[in-house]
């Protein structure tokens, strides 16, 4: 029967790990695009143009025409691979660096590249190219902007206007992007804005590469330094405040000596800062449908219910979830207006999270309805919330999911823990079983208690610094004297042991116990090291301590007789006993 049981755990350990492997190869998919670190760029200047192929090893790449473009380097090669939760993927790069030939829009073809047998080609690309400026004097050569993206869900689509006009609760990204036509060395906050009137929370995972822009006629690196989701609080006009920064700029040595290998860089700190934004946050248009609870944003809403058959006797949890980017923090239960055959407690906020995505948060926010049927019967549970969408400035009426519910005649007794969960959440406190009748209050200075608990680390304070004194008040122990000390309880511990061989009639370990006594105790007695413990040195050491020719005689006569037994093979249980009375003897003589 073990063996049959055995065999069926290991085929559906394989099965499991199979699917594992092949869910893990569908959900690392081959691909293969192109990036420019630029969508505009001025005759003069260049730009990067990066090939990717993912999760796979390529070969045969084609590149693209590069008839428009001038190719000042590549291609570079470039590999990586990540493990990431255990999950390993890599990455093949290819790069050039390409200078335009001529100003208009100018088209990058499909590259292509072969592998695990399939071909794959990346998409085209466009770069606008401009004349520029001549006179690079007249624009900065650093600065900060401060951007709202006027579209949260497409990078790409971002033409860096300012959309000012806001509803209240309707999200907003709110990028800071630097801009410099030079190296920047170490960025450093003057102040960061409170934003007033706004819930505000900072993304963390965003899109942070360089990228090449025109601004002012000049080619610019830019990159995005901070991004932040704003919720308008309240109507009105709203002031984001400037954020001020100090940037590093290099000092041009203008043809001097530069210095050595360790030396550092000359910065000159340059102030930035960005623009304030007045943002007009107006109220939700008018009049609003009779049934709109107050929910604004562009959620995806779901509900579900728990049970779809119970009796009178049961309560039904109904789950109601909201998820996108709105405003969590103004969302409150809705009214769902259930069946009047049902009994509505209310509902309960369970979960509240939000999630960072690259372009802005997502939120997500659950709400439990218990609900206890009054009679049986069929019914339909298909809850209806009215919201005023962000995205197409309107009321939409969500009509959720129609669901059927079985309700069967019970015996009349409450079985549900959810009835009682939510009776005891109708008020801020659990009802209390009896009231209680306390007396008046009596004030806790000066209680006995009190002067009890002030006076404890006192009194614990005092007693160590009384401890202290003593301990310095005593004599040092001189370490000699306490070696010597501990030698003669370990002799005597050993001839316990000893006795305890002796009585096993175990003769090796008994010898074995016996020399340990007497070598470690004039070892540990005489301050010397084993390896310095020869006949002649113990025999003169013994007599300079003050031993008599007998004890010393007695002592090697001792160990000449453990060393027989132990490594001659002499070990005569019958001279245990005599052997002892004489270790006890002269042990007995040297300690007193």
């Amino acid at each position: 029967m073990g063996r049959p049981l055995l065999f069926l755990k290991v085929c559906f350990a394989l099965i499991i790990s199979c699917c594992g492997a092949v869910a893990a190869q569908n959900n690392d998919a081959i691909t293969f695009t192109a990036y420019a670190d630029a969508r505009e760029v001025v005759q003069n200047s260049y730009f990067e143009l990066t090939f990717t192929l993912s999760n796979a090893q390529g070969g045969n790449f084609q590149a693209p025409n590069f008839r428009d473009f001038n190719v000042l380097a590549g291609p570079s090669q470039g590999f990586s691979t990540t493990i990431i939760n255990g999950r390993r993927s890599q990455e093949s790069t290819i790069t050039y660096r390409l200078q335009p030939k001529r100003t208009g829009v100018l088209t990058i073809g499909q590259a292509s590249i072969q592998a695990k047998g399939k071909t794959y080609r990346s998409q085209p690309l466009t770069i606008r190219v401009s004349r520029g400026q001549t006179d690079s004097n007249t624009s900065q050569e650093v600065f900060l902007e401060a951007r709202l993206r006027p579209n949260a869900s497409s990078l790409e689509n971002d033409t860096g206007e300012q959309l000012t006009t806001r509803y209240l609760g309707q999200q907003l990204v709110l990028d800071y992007v630097l801009y410099s036509r030079v190296d920047v060395e170490g960025l450093s906050a003057s102040n960061d804005p409170a934003y007033d009137g706004f819930y505000a929370r900072e993304i963390n995972q965003y899109d942070s590469r360089v990228m090449r822009v025109i601004r002012n006629g000049q080619q610019y690196a830019s990159r995005i330094l901070k991004r932040i989701v704003l919720y308008p609080q309240q109507t009105g006009t709203l002031t984001i405040q400037p954020l001020s920064m100090v940037a590093g700029v290099p000092i041009e040595n203008n043809g001097r000596q530069r210095g050595g290998f360790f030396s550092r860089r000359q910065l000159r700190r340059v102030p930035i800062s960005s623009k304030a934004i007045d943002i007009d946050v107006r109220s939700l248009p008018q009049p609003a449908p009779a049934d709109f609870d107050g929910l604004t944003g562009s959620y995806r809403i779901t509900g579900q219910a728990n049970s779809k058959v119970l009796t009178t006797d049961d309560a039904l949890s109904y789950r109601l979830t909201f998820e996108g980017p709105g405003d969590l923090k103004r969302i409150t239960a809705p009214d769902l207006r259930f069946p009047a055959a049902f009994e509505l407690y209310d509902p309960k906020e369970l979960v509240e999270e939000y999630i960072d995505l690259s372009s802005n948060i997502k939120g997500r926010k659950v709400f439990e309805y218990v609900l206890v049927p009054k009679e049986a019967g069929e019914f339909i549970l298909a809850p209806e919330v009215v919201v005023f969408n962000t995205d197409s400035f309107n009321y939409q009426t969500v009509q959720l999911q129609p669901q059927r519910v079985t309700v069967k005649a019970g015996t009349g007794e409450k079985q549900s823990g959810l009835v009682a969960e939510a009776e005891n959440n109708q008020g801020l406190f659990a009802p209390r079983a009896q009231p209680s009748v306390r007396g008046p209050s009596v004030p806790f200075f000066g209680t006995p208690l009190y002067w009890g608990l002030f006076s404890t680390p006192l009194l614990l304070l005092g007693g160590l610094f009384v401890y202290l004194r003593r301990q310095d008040q005593q004599p040092e122990v001189d370490p000699v004297a306490l070696a010597q000390q501990r030698a003669r309880q370990q002799a005597l511990d050993r001839l316990q042991t000893a006795q305890q061989f002796r009585e096993a009639g175990n003769a090796r370990a008994f010898y074995g116990e016996v020399e340990g006594a007497l070598l470690g105790y004039v070892s540990d007695k005489l301050q010397l090291p084993r390896a310095d413990l020869t006949k002649s040195n113990v025999q003169s050491k013994l007599a300079a301590m003050g031993a008599s020719a007998t004890h010393n005689e007695q002592f090697l006569a001792l160990l000449r007789t453990c060393e027989m037994a132990l490594y001659a093979g002499m070990d005569n249980a019958a001279s245990m006993e005599e052997t002892y009375e004489r270790a006890v003897e002269v042990l007995t003589g040297m300690l007193s």
